[in-house]
């Protein structure tokens, strides 16, 4: 848990920052201003990948599909049950420090708003790893594509894409980005560690270890026997 200890300090420190109007928060400005003033509206394009619907509109046919070829409710059940996980977190944490968005002109906190923390950056992390996860249990060749460590880079890499978007097009303050930068990625591997979908290779088993017969009986593979003595052993 100790790789957790530097994500759980940052998240920590900006909402200190945020609260008490620190020298973050004052950057938020200037990061908004700079935006509002030069950004173009292709940029909005880039927030897709956090969009929830649009997510969901990905996610729920690949969950049917890998539930119709596994033959299991797992796939379904494993999607639903994150969407909602995360969905009430961004709720609760989204209610400890209301924040207007910075489209609105105002920064105004602890009275109305949920744009603390970025939810579209969270989306980004880990909707977009379910939707690989749910593709690769669907249609089992993409892992040769996509093995669990690149889902694990692209999820990575679409939630700072997502985080960097929503900023640059105003819909959140950097701060917010920020702290879901910091939560997503552990988030994440706590995901891939539960492995939800059972998409993680089996461990392979020790040359030597017990292994059990069609039958049930169990008997042990040894690797350095030649199997050529032991039909000479039994002739004899």
């Amino acid at each position: 848990m100790r790789r957790y200890g530097l994500p759980a300090l940052a998240m920590v420190l900006i909402t200190l920052d945020v609260a008490l109007n620190g020298p973050l928060r004052r950057l938020d400005h200037i990061v908004h201003r700079f935006c509002d003033a030069h950004t173009q509206s292709p940029v909005a394009d880039a927030v897709i990948i956090g969009q929830r619907a649009d997510l969901l509109a990905v996610m729920v046919p690949l969950a049917v599909i890998a539930a119709l070829r596994t033959r299991s409710w797992r796939p379904l059940v494993a999607a639903t049950l994150i969407v909602v996980a995360l969905s009430v977190l961004q709720l609760e944490l989204k209610a400890v420090i209301p924040r207007t968005s910075p489209f609105s002109g105002r920064d105004v906190i602890f009275t109305y708003g949920d744009a603390y923390p970025s939810g579209h950056t969270l989306n980004g992390f880990l909707l977009i790893w379910v939707i690989l996860e749910l593709a690769v249990v669907a249609f089992p060749r993409a892992a040769r594509a996509i093995p669990t460590r690149r889902r694990h880079i692209i999820a990575l890499t679409t939630g700072a894409i997502t985080a960097a978007a929503v900023t640059l097009d105003d819909q959140h303050w950097l701060t917010d980005a920020l702290f879901s930068v910091a939560l997503g990625p552990v988030l994440l591997n706590l995901l891939i560690a539960a492995d939800p979908f059972q998409t993680r290779p089996a461990p392979s088993h020790r040359a030597d270890a017990p292994d059990t017969s069609p039958d049930g009986s169990l008997h042990i593979r040894h690797p350095h026997r030649d199997p050529r003595r032991d039909g000479f052993l039994r002739a004899r």
